[in-house]
């Protein structure tokens, strides 16, 4: 089965042929030009071949990234017309043309007059599914591609077995997937240290980052766990094989177990001495702890073999607008909104995100209440801002009394940052009876999930 190519639509589409002639045609992504939606080119002085093609062609070569929109009938020789009119010198000086695209054709499209000595080549969706096959970087950089087909073929039946990664959500997730640079450095990072620590506020995606990550290993004979204690990493543990783990204390629950880092923090040495080139641990639990006993292990126990804080963080939370934008659009797309919703989220996407507080999982939640009848864009959008999430609600009502007059506490100061001080008077007056704990302590226990500290 091959890959639903038109599910990615054009931005995406641009950035899978942009990755793929990076790796088998060394094609900088600077040597794009043009506008994605219309005519996207890049002329190569060098010749294209193998592997990415069968065949050799002689440079300069002039690629073209054409997207046909479902329905839209769009046949190569329009899409080379498109092109002879916004490139036209440099297909004059083009020894060789290739149209990438997301469509079939039944011949290779007819070129203007006076280019007839062009050599022409099509890479169409059967052609591209079989380099995404065989190129397990893009995969890794691109794991939205693994929302597109079905997965037996790529993921070997014993590896599957043997995973405890949670299967279905994740290939769920691929079909919504945006690949950030959150997404991009946390694969850097594992990558070169065995181990990335995934930081922000709750409903950022980090859980999705991860699990997209140990997706598209699985497709690379890796087995994927996810462990909600040390204790499930050292008994899923095996040497003789590839495995990445993801550490996150609140799968299969959504309350806030404030001690839970603790624990991971407790075994981090352990756990990084476990891991090598094969074996890879991805943090996406509350990063406090864990800091400070990174920095205990680099201090006692050196640079060589503990990484530095700083090395393994990965900020998930950093999205920019038009990362924000795009996940709103790839959630609307999959959800086959109605055509009215539909324009209405296109003309407003950047509007509807640009509120810090509309995370992903803010957007997820749109979607759904757009595709399950309130079809007021608006108004769906100030519930969605206005009202806690499930997974917030279950995680404030989980936490002790201390902890939750300390969140009250907060709305008594004034806005901005809070010192210490003013803090410890608030909570005074919204806390009977004695602590036991020192505020500070609290603070800290609800570092990174419920507060911020600057």
């Amino acid at each position: 089965m091959g890959y639903s190519l038109d599910r990615l639509g054009w931005l995406q589409f641009e950035q899978l042929c942009t990755r793929l002639l990076e790796l088998e045609g060394s094609v900088p992504g600077a040597s794009w030009a043009g506008a994605s939606d219309r005519c996207r080119a890049a002329l190569i002085d060098a010749p294209l071949g193998p592997p990415l093609l069968t065949y050799a062609m002689p440079g300069p070569v002039l690629a073209h990234c054409a997207w046909v929109a479902p329905g839209g009938f769009a046949t190569a020789d329009s899409m080379v017309h498109q092109l002879a009119m916004e490139r036209s010198e440099d297909l004059r000086a083009a020894s060789s043309y290739l149209l990438l695209s997301n469509a079939e054709f039944d011949r290779p499209p007819a070129l203007p007059a006076g280019t007839e000595r062009v050599r022409v080549g099509v890479l169409g969706t059967h052609e591209l599914g079989a380099r995404i096959d065989a190129r397990p970087e893009l995969r890794q950089a691109m794991p939205s591609l693994l929302g597109l087909r079905a997965l037996e073929e790529l993921i070997e039946p014993t590896v599957e077995r043997r995973s405890s990664l949670a299967r279905d959500a994740a290939r769920e997730l691929a079909t919504v997937f945006v690949p950030t640079r959150a997404h991009a450095r946390a694969l850097d990072v594992v990558a070169e240290h065995r181990f990335a620590v995934l930081t922000g506020p709750p409903e950022m995606g980090k859980t999705a980052i991860a699990r997209m990550i140990a997706l598209a290993q699985q497709t690379c004979g890796w087995e994927a766990h996810e462990c909600t204690s040390p204790e499930a990493v050292f008994r899923a543990f095996d040497p003789r094989r590839a495995q990445v783990f993801i550490a996150d204390d609140a799968f299969g629950s959504t309350e806030y177990r404030a001690d839970a880092a603790e624990q991971w923090a407790r075994a981090i040495e352990r756990l990084l001495r476990s891991l090598d080139e094969r074996h890879w641990l991805i943090w996406t639990s509350r990063p406090a702890p864990l800091r400070a006993a990174l920095r205990r292990l680099h201090r006692e126990r050196g640079a060589e073999r503990f990484p530095a804080p700083a090395k393994v963080l990965v900020d998930a939370s950093d999205l920019d607008i038009a990362e924000k934008t795009l996940i709103l659009f790839r959630h609307a797309k999959a959800a086959q909104l109605p055509r009215r919703v539909r324009y209405a989220i296109r003309t407003r996407g950047p509007e509807i995100v640009a509120n810090r507080h509309f995370t992903p999982e803010r957007i997820r939640r749109l979607i759904a209440r757009l595709r399950d009848g309130d079809d007021d864009v608006g108004r769906a959008t100030e519930r969605e801002l206005t009202t806690a999430t499930d997974a917030m609600a279950s995680s404030f009502s989980a936490l002790g009394r201390e902890h939750r007059d300390l969140l009250v506490a907060l709305l008594d100061t004034p806005p901005g940052p809070v010192p210490e001080r003013e803090l410890v008077a608030a909570l005074r007056r919204h806390h009977d009876g004695s602590l036991s704990h020192q505020p500070a302590e609290l603070v800290d226990r609800l570092t990174d999930h419920f507060l911020r500290v600057t």
